[in-house]
């Protein structure tokens, strides 16, 4: 329900705040009043795009604030925590400012929010009854909700969306995975081929280093031959050999060892100094009989490094980045495999999720195609209550055959068709030439389902045009009869239609400073006597004018 509605400097409201109430508030006043600039300020807490011009002249900044009861609304709360605002308060405090430098502000219950969001939390809020060609109850999408509301498949159209999105998401993902399908073979073998060629390299860590060491000896081996030789034979040439020679001096010093003790250290140095250089010469021996000569290893290892050079230019600049490029190459290999299974169990389940589409997508649309039977039956007896006895209301499913044709809202093309007259041919809702006949329409399809949830608030603009008369008597009769199950705000001219009023509100223009301005004022039991007379009458009240208003409350009553 909305309880408050409080304008500032828009039009010709300088300031307002107006108290709605439960049951039918009926709004009335002259015409140009500022009876739809109320409209337009409901329309922005909606949100509804802004425009500067709506600011009251003279002024920089518009304001509306709207204050929702909405503890009997069970969706709200989920929107508001889905958006990221307080909920579980049982209000909804909208405010919104429209300033001419462009720098518009929305408030949702204190916090900040977005127009997006603003009309993503609004719908359903308020349902705006008016004869324009913008009126949601003209939409597809509408009046599948509303057959569905009537009907109380809300929970099985729920349902049918729900495996409706699971097919679409798995059905995009098949589509992305098969277009990539080639490209990830293709990649697949090349990989394969990368991944067998390293294998067949079969790389060691750090055989690049090793071998290059190797390859360095085995090259160098006939000059590390004539050299080791030639220091051996420094050592042990018979004439001129090392060996030769300290052998000579240590047979000298141990004579002079025999005259002089002095010598012994020396001696016992020499002997040592010899004995080393024997060691040297057998090692020199040994490291002569260890050189490989191998012309065949020497090949081996020059082949080995030509690979890895080859191999270096392709996959990195050592071996272990080589065999770090395996470890990932594998690992891609690994995943483009996966996603090949992917695919396979993508079909499968989507096989299985098309299956069940269908089964609920046909099975919904049995049920609607009773409830519309149900609910055209309904419509068209409440047309007779308001005077439109020839009036036939027909709703038209069209279930369609081909599921590239569905959408989330089911397998079903629905239009609501009228035939107005006898003999002549039945036309869209939106197609009636007769203002007051869509007027009767939009609020004989509402008065069927106002009892089924799902809306907040009726506000009906004016929805009495084109009528009067007993006509106008029955529309307010059954506006209030909304008004059982629903907060029903209606903008009129016709008394008949005031007359039914739970609350009514007086939309006057006055004089303040050289000023126009618009005062919203509730009315009293008596102030409303005399604004129907008015209406009945026009400006002068008269005794008679009076009295037909008192009979009319009487009648309403």
């Amino acid at each position: 329900m909305l309880e408050t509605l409080k304008i500032k400097n828009i039009a010709i409201i300088d300031s307002a705040e107006i108290t709605f109430k439960a049951g039918l508030n009926i709004l009335s006043g002259e015409t140009g009043a500022g009876k739809s600039i109320i409209i337009e300020a409901i329309s922005l807490i909606l949100g509804s795009r802004a425009n500067i011009e709506l600011i009251r002249s003279g002024c920089d900044e518009a304001v509306v604030e709207g204050l929702f009861s909405t503890k009997n609304i069970s969706w709200i709360n989920a929107r508001l925590e889905k958006l990221g605002f307080e909920s579980d308060t049982g209000e909804l405090l909208i405010k919104r400012s429209v300033n001419r430098n462009g720098k518009h502000r929305i408030y949702i219950n204190g916090s900040l929010g977005t127009l997006s969001a603003l009309q993503e939390l609004c719908q359903d809020l308020i349902d705006l009854c008016g004869q324009h060609e913008h009126q949601s109850l003209l939409k597809p999408v509408t009046q599948l909700d509303l057959v569905d509301r009537y009907g109380g498949l809300a929970e099985d159209s729920r349902a049918y969306s729900r495996i409706f999105s699971q097919f679409k998401s798995l059905k995009r993902e098949r589509d992305e995975l098969s277009t990539a399908e080639a490209e990830r073979l293709r990649k697949s073998d090349f990989l394969q081929f990368q991944l067998n060629e390293l294998a067949e390299a079969n790389l060691q860590p750090q055989e690049d280093e090793t071998l290059h060491a190797e390859k360095i000896l085995l090259q160098s081996g006939e000059s590390r031959v004539q050299t080791a030789e030639a220091a051996r034979d420094m050592i042990e040439a018979e004439d001129s050999g090392a060996m030769n020679v300290l052998r000579a001096a240590l047979m000298k010093l141990r004579a002079l060892n025999q005259i002089d003790d002095r010598v012994t250290p020396i001696r016992e140095s020499l002997e040592r100094g010899i004995a080393e250089v024997e060691d040297c010469s057998l090692a020199i021996h040994r490291y002569l009989s260890s050189v490989d000569m191998d012309p065949e290893r020497l090949q081996t290892v020059q082949e080995r490094l030509s690979l890895i050079a080859d191999l270096r230019r392709k996959y990195g600049a050592t071996v272990q980045e080589m065999l770090e490029s395996q470890e990932r190459l594998q690992k891609e290999y690994s995943e483009l495999g996966e996603a090949g299974v992917r695919l396979e169990e993508i079909v499968a389940e989507l096989v299985a999720t098309e299956t069940k589409l269908m089964k609920n997508g046909r099975k919904l649309s049995a049920s609607r195609k009773k409830v519309s039977d149900l609910l055209a039956k309904s419509v068209t007896g409440e047309l007779k209550d308001l005077k439109m006895g020839d009036a036939k209301f027909m709703i038209e499913l069209n279930p369609k055959g081909d599921l590239d044709s569905w959408t989330s809202h089911g397998a079903d093309g629905i239009q609501f068709v009228v035939q107005t007259n006898k003999g002549e041919a039945a036309r869209p809702l939106g197609k009636i030439a007769s203002g007051g006949e869509l007027s009767r329409m939009m609020l004989a399809i509402r008065r069927v389902i106002a009892d089924k949830g799902g809306i907040g608030v009726y506000l009906f603009d004016e929805i009495d045009a084109g009528i009067g008369g007993q006509t106008a008597f029955e529309v307010g009769r059954k506006l209030r009869s909304v008004a059982k199950h629903n907060q029903v705000i209606c903008i009129t001219h016709l008394p008949q239609v005031a007359s039914f009023a739970h609350h009514h509100l007086s939309v006057r223009k006055a004089s303040k400073s050289d000023r126009t301005a618009t005062e919203i004022v509730e009315l009293s039991l008596k102030e409303r006597k005399e604004e129907l007379a008015r209406m009945l009458g026009g400006p002068q009240l008269t005794k008679k004018s009076l009295e037909n208003a008192a009979e009319l409350l009487s009648l309403a009553r």
